[in-house]
């Protein structure tokens, strides 16, 4: 892994209520420093079981103080899946 629109494009597979163009500019956001984009393309990469680079996207996000992607990362970094995604 390692393309932030392949990540992308598989979770779009999964999720038909965006379209491509849609998913184009959330890695267009997120490379420019959207925190919600950035938390976006890390759920994907943690969709597709690329953990470092979705650990790599949550530490962006939650660097600007975005709560869902704060808490997120604790989770991902204390090894413990018990709290309910964002």
């Amino acid at each position: 892994m390692g393309s932030i629109l392949e990540a992308l494009q598989s979770l779009a597979s999964k999720n038909s209520a965006f379209a491509m163009e849609d998913w184009r500019a959330i890695a267009s956001e997120a490379r420019a420093g959207s925190a919600p984009a950035q938390y976006i393309v890390a759920t994907a990469f943690e969709g597709l079981g690329d953990f470092t680079q979705a650990r790599d996207w949550y530490k962006r996000s939650a660097t600007q103080q975005y709560r869902p992607a704060v808490l997120r990362l604790a989770v991902l970094q204390s090894g413990s899946d018990n709290i309910v995604h964002c």
